[in-house]
């Protein structure tokens, strides 16, 4: 928690100035990609979004308590124009630049996150360690430029795929000797671009054209169950391993394919339902 802290008041400290991933990186000790998953599944927000609510919430006070003119606030918090700077403020504040400096109003900010420490009960964590061979995977593939975007289109992909005749041929290329699942594969890029990867465990490359199949690499796996209705449980799970489990541990998540493992015989709203989560970790 002291990388996230130290994260955090960089950016304060850097809010009318450039943010550099690269220093984001160094201060959080991990890969762009995965400190922007653990940020958001942690604070409930995008890293980017973020530090823009902080930025416009930091410039309500320059344009309320200083001489400056629009155009140079706009221009002191990155902004382009004063018009591009007036529409972030108009759709984050409800009103406009010019209107909240004249008039009396009050305006919801989005204050500095800060990180605490919570003693809690023990809460038991069904997890194992475990180190798997090179294997193959087949089945369809969406890219996604952010983690926020692929979080707003895996479930319409998953839709698409549960609908359409590709969940057939996909399960068709199932190893009947692997479990009974399918995969759901982050696939991470550069920066927090990432591949989202839906697929079966396979023995050797797929011959389908409208089919693929990709090879995860050897490596060591931490493997949590979440046990309940999807996707609450894997939420909540994934919530319990980055406050309580990585904290806890000399573990760190590493820039490698990390997977959700749904089994095909049980329904995904009971209350007993098992989705395994797969993360590639360094000792």
């Amino acid at each position: 928690m002291n990388e996230f802290a130290a994260v955090i008041q960089y950016i304060e400290d850097h809010l009318d100035k450039e943010i550099e991933m690269k220093k984001i990186e160094q201060l959080s000790q991990m890969s762009e990609y995965n400190f922007q998953k653990i940020f958001s599944i942690l604070s409930g927000i995008s890293l980017g979004d973020y530090i823009r609510k902080r930025r416009l919430s930091h410039s309500l006070y320059d344009l309320k308590e200083t001489p400056l003119k629009i155009i140079d606030i706009a221009f002191k918090y990155g902004y382009q124009s004063s018009e591009s700077y007036s529409r972030a403020f108009q759709q984050f504040f409800h009103t406009s630049p010019s209107k909240a400096r004249k008039d009396q109003m009050a305006l919801k900010i989005c204050p500095k996150l800060s990180i605490r420490v919570q003693i809690k009960g023990g809460t038991d964590m069904n997890y194992y360690m475990t180190k798997k061979e090179t294997f193959y995977v087949t089945g369809i593939k969406e890219s996604y430029q952010t983690l926020a975007e692929g979080q707003q289109k895996i479930p319409q992909f998953w839709d698409r795929f549960n609908e359409s005749d590709l969940f057939e041929k996909v399960i068709q290329e199932k190893d009947p000797s692997t479990p009974n699942t399918v995969l759901g594969i982050c696939l991470p890029g550069e920066g927090e671009a990432y591949d989202y990867f839906i697929g079966v465990y396979t023995n050797e490359p797929t011959t389908k054209e409208d089919l693929e199949t990709i090879t995860l690499p050897k490596t060591d796996w931490v493997v949590f169950n979440a046990v309940g209705k999807v996707p609450h449980a894997i939420r909540q799970t994934y919530q319990d391993i980055y406050e309580s489990f990585f904290p806890s541990t000399s573990y760190k998540p590493k820039k490698s394919p990390d997977f959700e493992s749904y089994p095909l015989d049980l329904d995904p709203m009971s209350d007993e339902h098992v989705t395994e989560i797969w993360l590639p970790i360094e000792k």
